[in-house]
């Protein structure tokens, strides 16, 4: 199990999550006093990334075993992983994770697989993806993850908790209701 002081400890490991993979430990000290989750749960924020949103463990227990849940800074909110090592492993194997979500359809999987198809091979040949990804699976024991877009989607449908706004406003889903057609059309 990787665990957060793994990834602390390194300057390279932090630099590779935070570009390309938008997981920025060094974020984490931001203030994030504006998170609430409902129902309430302690939680830690792990990381954050350039838009304002954050990544936090929550729940009882080592934070490091805990379920990541990925709090937008534009009202979404959802658990992306069951734990900060699956959730490392779906990041290096999906670059493009919340572009996956966004497509879904509303969270429809098939829409979701669909979606890496049509649209989202030009991550797959982004020479520092490749890199980071490589010197990432070199030092860290991430599993590799036979269906990563299956594993997104039940952690995204499984959430069990929320962002709550300082208005009393509760954080929507994770998935959008864009489908594989609308990247067609983009294009």
């Amino acid at each position: 199990m990787i665990k957060l002081t793994d990834l602390q400890g390194s300057r390279s490991i932090i630099d590779d999550l935070a570009h390309p993979f938008h997981f920025d430990i060094d974020r984490a000290s931001r203030d994030y006093s504006w998170i609430k989750l409902t129902p309430e749960h302690r939680f830690l924020v792990i990381a954050g990334e350039s838009t304002g949103g954050a990544y936090l463990s929550y729940g009882s227990g080592d934070f490091d075993q805990m379920p990541v849940l990925y709090v937008t800074s534009e009202g979404s909110a959802g658990k992306v992983a069951s734990n900060l090592s699956e959730f490392l492993a779906i990041i290096v194997a999906l670059p493009y994770w919340e572009d996956l979500l966004k497509f879904s359809g509303g969270g429809n999987l098939a829409e979701m697989r669909k979606a890496a198809e049509l649209g989202f091979e030009i991550y797959e040949e982004e020479e520092i993806i490749t890199s980071a990804r490589i010197r990432l699976t070199n030092v860290l024991d991430i599993q590799e993850i036979s269906d990563p877009i299956g594993l997104l989607h039940r952690n995204v449908e499984s959430t069990d908790c929320t962002a709550v706004a300082e208005d009393g406003y509760q954080y929507g889903s994770l998935f959008n209701r864009f489908t594989s057609d609308d990247i067609r059309r983009w294009e």
